[in-house]
């Protein structure tokens, strides 16, 4: 974990029921929103680096919005 992570990290546990054929994708859904949401910082820092360097006919905001629906598949 990075050192520049400035909120303090807790474990949760949550409970909910989903058919059985739902449950590894839900769960996996939910572990990449909550990494996605300890990396923010440091994942946008890192976008902001490389704004410009892609040749690209998308504005930032569409490939911000591809970039974050490609991590909650």
């Amino acid at each position: 974990m990075s050192a520049e992570v400035a909120e303090e990290l807790v474990d949760i546990t949550i409970h909910v029921k989903v058919p059985r054929e739902y449950a590894e994708e839900f769960k996996r859904d939910v572990e990449a929103r909550a990494w996605y949401l300890s990396h923010k910082g440091e994942l946008f820092k890192n976008l902001k680096k490389l704004k410009g360097i892609l040749k690209t006919d998308k504005s930032w905001k569409e490939l911000k919005e591809e970039y974050y629906e490609g991590l909650t598949r």
